[in-house]
């Protein structure tokens, strides 16, 4: 009787009315969360940025001190060694790119966090919520049928996330060139070393990133009938991701150089989406492109590829599941 019911009910794309039902009941918390990874964004770009304080070490100055003072290297090696720096640690030290960390700590970790809530908490309410407390009964009895019902609701999900992610990146870009202006100024005989196309590479990196999970979130909501098994399956995709990402973070070679880091730890990014976000590989094609004499490197489109297959493979599955399947009606 369902299905025969289904089938008289009209076949439209995206049912407005549903939609603007979304966007009444989510505004509030998209707008908190969207302002609140704004917010974090302009604070540690324009903290942090506006001061010149990540620096490679500069081996060839630091032997023109040497010799100035009448040291010895065997002298200096020997104290180092004693306070746990060998040389093979300092020569790491030495090549590092601290900036390449602060950008997977904002773009991977601190500034993920909150879109990655919305999308977790959104992507349960729009579909899996309303089956378990009985309101899609109601919504179903209109006519709209499921086709029209779950593709209103992915698409709500995918332009709300867009525009968040628009005001994360006109704050993330504006902050940044905020901070280089106020370091620049601060330090005349500094040359700077932002480059815009980097900025906007790591936002669509971590818009990616979300997008991703947001097809798991979702897939897992119009696939489960009870909100607990949406989130437990959703919400653990997106917990696991982020804190494998924080675990393998002190994998990462500068950690590791610095004595505070196990290289073991490094395994724990293939647990993670997040992974799929080469900030190094974004870096290198950005300065590549900016004409500077580094290896360009097209590692990061393919894994962005991977992370779109991976949202929209998932969240087709559940859309498929969630039209086929019995409803608790």
């Amino acid at each position: 009787m369902e299905a025969v019911q289904q089938n008289k009910k009209h076949h439209k794309f995206i049912s407005l009315p549903l939609f603007m039902q979304s966007l009444k009941s989510l505004w509030v918390m998209w707008l908190v969360l969207t302002i609140g990874s704004a917010a974090i964004f302009v604070i540690i770009n324009v903290a942090v940025g506006s001061k010149n304080i990540f620096t490679n070490i500069d081996m060839d100055s630091v032997s023109t001190y040497v010799n100035d003072e009448g040291l010895s290297w065997l002298q200096i090696l020997g104290l180092l060694e004693k306070m746990g720096f060998s040389l093979t640690r300092i020569q790491v030290m030495s090549q590092i790119d601290l900036n390449s960390i602060l950008s997977e700590l904002i773009y991977k970790i601190a500034g993920v966090l909150l879109p990655m809530i919305y999308v977790m908490i959104a992507a349960n309410k729009l579909i899996a919520a309303q089956v378990n407390d009985g309101s899609m009964a109601y919504v179903l009895s209109t006519p709209t049928n499921r086709k029209t019902v779950v593709r209103t609701q992915y698409i709500f999900l995918l332009l709300s996330i867009v525009a968040m992610y628009i005001v994360i990146t006109l704050s993330a870009f504006t902050s940044e060139a905020i901070a280089n202006a106020i370091m620049l100024a601060r330090n005349p005989g500094v040359t700077s070393s932002w480059i815009p196309l980097t900025t906007i590479l790591f936002c669509i990196g971590s818009f990616i990133a979300i997008f991703g999970l947001s097809g798991i979130c979702f897939g897992a909501s119009a696939f489960f009938n009870k909100s607990s098994y949406s989130i437990a399956v959703g919400g653990g995709a997106c917990i696991l991701s982020f804190l494998c990402c924080i675990l393998g973070l002190f994998g990462n070679q500068v950690f590791v150089a610095v004595g505070i880091g196990v290289k073991a730890m490094y395994f724990f990014n293939y647990l993670s989406l997040f992974t799929l976000v080469d900030t190094t590989s974004m870096s290198a094609f950005s300065k590549a492109v900016n004409g500077q004499d580094v290896a360009i490197s097209y590692n990061w489109i393919w894994e962005l590829a991977i992370l779109i297959v991976i949202g929209v493979v998932f969240a087709f599955i559940g859309a498929r599941r969630f039209v086929k399947k019995d409803l608790p009606l």
